[in-house]
């Protein structure tokens, strides 16, 4: 209880929305939209990052630490050089969280949390440096104080991040509940509607966006995997994609893929035609 009160002050802390802005503007300098954002969002593996990272530093920082409690002197050096190899994998780890993190827009209560979540990760990681130091210099017993301290760090970090993910939806695709539906061809509209450009209409309880482009038709799912913006109201690129108004994340028409992010995870996609003056949709498989 005491916890839930305290991350639901800090989501309503709008006294450090001005260091999240700042912070923002110079991760978005340092990690401009293109291909290694996206890399580090995850796009290649079709979910986020950050998550798979994370387990690196944690699970060489806690391993160091078993072996400074239970290993005795002969496993100093094991446990120096994993608490080097966390200090080391801790910078791509906070690439991909900061990479998140800044694409989250005007959601303002999960980039107050993130801030701080990433502030105890830099606390937690410089003990961790320091630990290493410590241990160099053959202080081993202050490095494996200064690692159990720096793994109180981790675990603040770590409640704020599992925060972020299970109750704010950071990171998580807003189709996760959603199966490619119908199956068969199914009538939706007037083929009419279409005159005015894109559409988005409800099929098999499931928001559907159908626009033309170059004389072929086009549907995808209307809700943005990123954070559930609407791409029906997005614009149509000349190279047959759909951009998302809210945070620029852009899809292939064809088939539902991610050119670009934020988002990982890509689109459903549907058939579409026309029958007489009618359009009807069926998933793709």
């Amino acid at each position: 209880m005491f916890l839930t009160k305290a991350v639901h002050k800090l989501e309503q802390a709008a006294a450090i929305d001005p260091v999240v802005e700042t912070v923002t503007k110079i991760v978005n300098g340092i990690l401009p939209p293109g291909p290694v954002k996206d890399a580090l969002h995850g796009r290649p593996l079709g979910h986020a990052l950050h998550p798979l990272l994370v387990a690196l530093p944690i699970g060489l920082s806690t391993g160091a630490s078993m072996l400074d409690l239970t290993g005795g002197e002969r496993y100093q050096p094991a446990a120096q050089r994993l608490v080097g190899a966390a200090v080391l994998s801790v910078l791509p780890t906070a690439a991909s969280g900061l990479a998140d993190w800044s694409e989250l827009g005007s959601s303002k209560r999960p980039k107050r949390v993130g801030l701080v979540h990433a502030s105890y990760n830099v606390v937690a990681t410089s003990l961790y440096a320091a630990s290493w130091l410590a241990r160099r210099s053959g202080h081993h017993r202050r490095g494996a104080l200064l690692a159990l301290l720096g793994a109180g760090g981790l675990a603040a970090g770590g409640y704020l991040g599992g925060h972020l993910v299970y109750s704010q939806g950071v990171a998580v695709s807003r189709n996760a509940d959603r199966t490619p539906k119908p199956r068969k061809w199914t009538d939706v509209a007037p083929a009419s509607d279409l005159d005015s450009g894109t559409i988005r209409i409800e099929v098999s309880g499931q928001p559907v966006m159908i626009t033309r482009q170059g004389g072929r038709l086009y549907a995808l799912g209307a809700v943005c995997s990123h954070l559930g913006g609407p791409l029906d109201e997005g614009d149509i690129t000349a190279d047959g994609c759909v951009v998302c108004p809210w945070h620029g994340s852009t899809f292939r028409l064809d088939d539902g893929s991610v050119a670009r992010g934020p988002a990982s995870v890509p689109q459903i996609a549907y058939e579409v035609r026309t029958v007489g003056d009618r359009l009807e949709v069926r998933a793709k498989d």
